[in-house]
């Protein structure tokens, strides 16, 4: 006799947590539709175009990472995905739940299920007074850390237990935004890297472009303009050099 749903905890949570994706996924995309005031390249259908960095990363991961496991699941219960947005995608795994739990992989398809919802939970409520700096590089968790933590220079990955240095978790973060050129005035640099606990000051900034350690790039509405990467040497250069 076959187990049913309402007999099986680990069910019943697949479909909780598919359905949690599904309602709250609208809300995300809102979260991860603002944009900071600095600029990246993108290459969509063989164009390059120039475009905002999403002023949430993290948010606007997620929602890429729930856009993805949404196809993956449109693929493995047969639907027709040209013009079906994540949200249909997700609705049809709900109703066919049972062919889901089927499959050899159904452990990794319940397990990324709940991760995408504890990380949305995260998204929605933040831990109080803590950053996401990054993700693990081992299980690719992500990296919640304090002042404290931030100050020390090492944080623990909640996932798999590993010690990592917290300026090698950030850059790795930071280095993916600068690959694609971007760039951004003094304010708007210092908002982006806010968001991945970076603390730096606007008119240091500037200061480094007076005493060129920098060079401006470009102008926006008459303000100088600044590549992500070479503020973040900058940065990391005074860093050893107070140390």
């Amino acid at each position: 006799m076959s187990q049913t749903v309402s007999q099986d905890p680990d069910g019943e949570r697949f479909g909780r947590d598919l359905r949690l994706l599904r309602e709250r996924l609208p809300d995300l995309r809102q979260i991860a539709a603002r944009k900071a005031s600095v600029m990246a390249r993108q290459s969509r259908g063989g164009q390059r175009t120039v475009a905002p960095v999403p002023l949430n990363l993290g948010a606007w991961n997620l929602m890429e990472d729930i856009e993805r496991y949404a196809r993956s699941l449109g693929r493995a219960v047969g639907v027709r995905q040209r013009h079906v947005p994540a949200e249909g995608l997700l609705a049809a795994a709900i109703e066919r739940q049972d062919q889901l739990r089927a499959r050899p992989d159904a452990t990794i398809i319940k397990r990324v299920a709940a991760v995408l919802v504890t990380r949305m939970d995260r998204q929605f409520t933040p831990p109080e007074d803590r950053t996401l700096i990054g993700y693990c590089d081992r299980c690719g968790a992500e990296l919640w850390c304090g002042e404290e933590d931030i100050a020390g220079g090492w944080t623990v990955c909640p996932s798999c237990g590993r010690t990592l240095k917290v300026k090698e978790v950030q850059q790795i973060r930071i280095l993916r935004l600068a690959s694609c050129g971007t760039q951004g005035t003094a304010a708007g640099l210092c908002d982006l890297l806010k968001g991945c606990g970076v603390d730096i000051k606007r008119n240091t900034v500037s200061q480094w472009r007076k005493r060129g350690i920098i060079r401006q790039v470009g102008v926006q509405n008459g303000k100088p303009v600044y590549l992500l990467w070479d503020v973040w040497q900058a940065l990391t250069r005074r860093t050893v050099t107070e140390n």
